[in-house]
Order: C-alpha cells, then sequence, then structure tokens
C-alpha cells in the first residue's frame, strides 16, 4: 500500500488541532458579568421613623376663683397669649327671679319689718326721755339712784331693739333684689403662663360655680412630639437619643427621645392592619425661632438615630446576602468570587456599616443573579 502523502497529513493534523481548539473555547466556562462597588468609609446612621403630631409637655387650666357670673371668653383656641394677661372676667352672680307669690310675700316682710323699726324707734324714743328725766330728779335728790338705773337699762334695751329692726328691714329689701340688679367688683382670671389656647371650655357667659376649669393654655417653651412607632421600633429606642422633627413645613429641627411610653395601643393601618405602637416624646432643642411657625396638632414626622458613625466601612444593602441567620456578600477575588460572612452595624435605608469581614478598597458584587455562586469567575462592569 503507498505511503499517503505529508502534505495531506499535516493538513488532517491541523484541522483536528483547530477543531479541538475552538471545542474547548466553546464549552469553557466564561466569567459572569455582575455590577460590583468598591468597599468604602463614609458617615452612615441607622435610624428608625415614623409619623406624629406636635403637642406640649404641661398645659395649665384657669379655673374660676369665686362663683359667680362669667363675661363671654373672646379668645379662642390657637390664640396666644402672655403670663399674667387677662383672659376671663367673673361679676358677682345675678339674684334669681322671683315668682308673684314669693314677691308678694317678701314684700309684705319688708313692710311687717318697717312697722317694726317704727315701733322699736318710737319705743327707744321714749326710753330715752324716761332716762334723761330719771337723771334730772335724782340729780335733785328726788329720785333714788335704783331707779336711774332702771331708766339706764331699758334705753340701752330699746336702742339695740330698735337697731335688731333696723337689721331686719334691710335684710327684707334684700331679699327682693331681682336679676336686674348690677354692681360688685369683678375678678380677673390671669393666664397662668405664656403660649396657646388649646381649649375653651366656658367660651359663653353663664353661671359658674368657684373651680369651673374656663380655659387650657399651653406653653410655648415645652413644645415637643409625639409619634406613634411600632412597638418593634419602639423596643430600641432609649431617652436620651437623638432626633429630628421633619417635614412639617418649617426646617429639620433637632430633637431629644425624652420619654418611651411603658405601654402600647392598637391600631389600624390605612391597609385595615392592626398594628401595635407605642407613643416616643421628643423634646425639640432647637433654637425656638426656628420652629415659632410650629403650634400643637400639626402633623410632624419624626427620626431616631439608633446608631451613628462618622467614618464608618459602607457596603450597599444591595450587595448583602443571608447566610445562616447572618450576613454575607460576594467579594470579588482574583477575578472570581467569594461568598465572604460579614458582620454589620448601623443600616439605613440604603448602606449598612461592615464592623467585620471586609477591608476598605474591597470590589463586592451588588444585586447578584443566580449565576453568581462561590468561587465563579466574574467579570466586573464596574469595579
Amino acid at each position: 500500500m503507498a505511503a499517503r502523502p505529508a502534505p495531506r497529513r499535516a493538513i488532517v493534523i491541523g484541522a483536528t488541532l483547530l477543531a479541538a481548539v475552538l471545542l474547548v473555547f466553546l464549552f469553557m466556562p466564561r466569567p459572569v458579568p455582575v455590577d460590583a462597588t468598591k468597599i468604602v468609609r463614609g458617615p452612615i446612621a441607622e435610624t428608625v421613623y415614623d409619623q406624629g403630631q406636635a403637642r406640649v409637655r404641661d398645659s395649665y387650666v384657669a379655673a374660676a376663683p369665686v362663683a359667680g357670673s362669667l363675661e363671654r371668653i373672646r379668645l379662642k383656641v390657637g390664640d396666644r397669649v402672655g403670663a399674667g394677661q387677662v383672659v376671663a372676667r367673673i361679676a358677682p352672680a345675678a339674684a334669681p327671679l322671683l315668682d308673684p307669690s314669693l314677691r308678694a310675700q317678701r314684700q309684705a316682710a319688708v313692710a311687717a319689718a318697717a312697722a317694726g323699726l317704727q315701733r322699736a324707734t318710737a319705743e327707744r324714743a321714749r326710753a330715752a326721755q324716761a332716762f334723761e328725766r330719771e337723771r334730772a330728779l335724782t340729780a335733785a335728790g328726788v329720785a333714788s339712784q335704783q331707779n336711774l338705773d332702771d331708766a339706764r337699762a331699758t334705753a340701752d334695751e330699746t336702742a339695740a331693739a330698735a337697731r335688731s329692726a333696723a337689721q331686719a328691714l334691710a335684710e327684707a329689701r334684700a331679699a327682693l333684689i331681682g336679676p336686674g340688679a348690677s354692681g360688685g367688683e369683678r375678678v380677673a382670671i390671669a393666664a397662668p403662663a405664656a403660649g396657646w389656647v388649646t381649649r375653651v371650655m366656658e367660651p359663653s357667659a353663664r353661671t359658674v360655680g368657684a373651680g369651673a376649669p374656663l380655659i387650657e393654655v399651653s406653653a410655648d417653651a415645652e413644645l415637643e412630639a409625639v409619634v406613634e412607632f411600632l412597638s418593634e421600633d419602639a423596643a430600641r429606642i432609649r431617652p436620651g437619643m437623638e432626633a429630628e422633627v421633619y417635614d412639617w413645613g418649617g426646617p429639620t429641627l433637632r430633637a431629644r427621645v425624652r420619654l418611651v411610653e411603658p405601654a402600647g395601643f392598637t391600631k389600624v393601618s390605612a391597609l385595615g392592619i392592626e398594628e401595635q405602637r407605642v407613643y416616643v416624646w421628643l423634646t425639640i432643642v432647637a433654637s425656638p425661632p426656628r420652629w415659632s411657625a410650629l403650634a400643637p396638632g400639626y402633623r410632624v414626622w419624626g427620626r431616631v438615630f439608633l446608631r451613628r458613625s462618622a467614618r464608618a466601612l459602607i457596603v450597599p444593602l444591595g450587595a448583602l446576602q443571608r447566610l445562616a441567620g447572618g450576613w454575607a456578600v460576594y467579594r470579588i477575588d482574583h477575578g472570581h468570587a467569594r461568598l465572604v460572612p460579614v458582620v454589620l452595624g448601623a443600616m439605613s435605608d440604603k448602606d449598612a456599616e461592615v464592623l467585620s469581614g471586609l477591608a476598605e478598597g474591597d470590589d463586592v458584587v451588588t444585586f447578584p443573579s443566580d449565576a453568581v455562586k462561590d468561587g465563579v469567575a466574574v467579570s466586573a462592569r464596574n469595579p
């Protein structure tokens, strides 16, 4: 059998090698294209926030110190008052109306008292004359000292009876005074503190008793924000934490947590879901001119800073993966993705603080697809 020419053999071998190279290239795993970002240092703050209202820490109620006729209160809810400003006045109460029968009885009592005073006055005059006569006779030696003493006692008794009759007539006439009578000193009620009028209990003129609440004043120097946090968020809040009040129509205000109420309440959300919420009171520590336009009842948003760091290692939330109850990220190491467990600190709505597991400058995969696995070759589009 004749030998195959050498050039033809070389062509076949070359074609076979080229096909093998093409097959290896076609079936060789290609790097998975991924988005990547670098770990950098920067500020981060973990916060919780929710909606609430502006309220006052303490309110003061001005009450009626005496019973009487309250004049109409002109102040309205929302008006500002100064400390010591007169907010209400009370006049003496008017006498009650008298029905015809009662008026006739009291008129008869006045007539009887007047007649009694007339009799008592006449008896006092007679007794005074008798005393003067006995004193003259005693001085002349005609009458005894005993007669003079008896005349003096009778004159004193009739004078006292005349005074009693005059008092009885005055009382009988006073009982006839009707509601049309006026006079007497008015009592002024002053605002106990400077601030806003938040309630007017008695806006109209009427008769009030002593101690009746009239008007409520809320001190403007003690304005706070009460925010309704979810109970799981409120459990992480402690008094003294830094906070902010914002989205109320003015600038963001610095605040501080004063109180986390110990009991929660149930509230139905707009979606019809029952939620357990807790009131958290934020004391505004910003200067008063910055929140002079804020008043009780205004809607506000409150933010509490749970944890803050000025130079933290920051990783985007899109790079985090759940791993055995913790967190992990895919770090790009020499063109391969390596699943690295990390320990996190503060978390915001976009980033998280890395306490351990990564270093500044590391490249990590953000929003990895299902094709990204531990050890897989990757090609970063934006390292």
